[in-house]
């Protein structure tokens, strides 16, 4: 199932303001600190590279165009909800949604809007959050708004649901994510996280 999310009233509050001449000016606090985070098991290959994926933390699978990270995304987020998980997906502009239906995975599409992406995952009651296409918000708005976005959904996570992003790179980011799963077609080649690092490609 896809959903679509338009602008307007959400009754969320959503930590920005504009000033006038001066565009959109993000009021961003601290995250808070780690706590002890959950772990869920995928039935992926994440399992083996980093022990699956964890609620209170924030995750990123990065790699270039091609590497498999939507493919990824999809499959533990099918995986997921096969074992009684709650999971949406998040497609920024539409990336990805059009294979949303062949892995029966609930989808919402958001426009470039940074109010409509923080209300669809505000408004999702889930385990696991996957979201693709905020590279598209920094090309639009530029490289700060990806960052302050990146913040927000940081301290999101630390709320107790597990948050996972696709990017095609790190941006010099990467202190953001506490789980950094590297793609090259198909196969996880790089891992920061709890379980530390792999030492040799894993095929997924």
């Amino acid at each position: 199932m896809v959903r679509k999310i338009r602008g307007g009233k959400t009754g969320y509050s959503i930590p920005f303001i504009i000033r006038e001449g001066r565009g959109i000016v993000f009021l961003v606090p601290e995250a808070p600190a780690k706590t002890a985070a959950e772990q869920l098991s995928t039935g992926t290959c994440l399992d083996e590279a980093v022990g699956g994926v964890y609620k209170g933390l924030f995750h990123v699978i990065v790699g270039p165009e091609g590497a498999g990270k939507t493919w990824l995304m999809f499959k533990t987020a099918s995986a997921l909800k096969e074992r009684g998980k709650n999971v949406v997906y998040i497609a920024v502009a539409g990336a990805g949604a059009i294979y949303a239906e062949r892995f029966g995975v609930d989808t919402v599409e958001v426009d470039l809007n940074v109010e409509e992406l923080f209300s669809a995952v505000i408004s999702t009651d889930c385990d696991v959050v996957f979201i693709r296409g905020l590279e598209a918000l920094s090309t639009l708005y530029g490289p700060s708004v990806l960052y302050t976005v990146l913040r927000i959904l940081l301290q999101m996570a630390r709320g107790g649901r597990t948050v996972v992003v696709s990017l095609r790179d790190l941006h010099d980011l990467d202190m953001l994510f506490d789980v950094i799963v590297q793609m090259e077609e198909r196969s996880v080649i790089g891992v920061r996280g709890p379980q530390g690092r792999i030492g040799e490609k894993i095929k997924c």
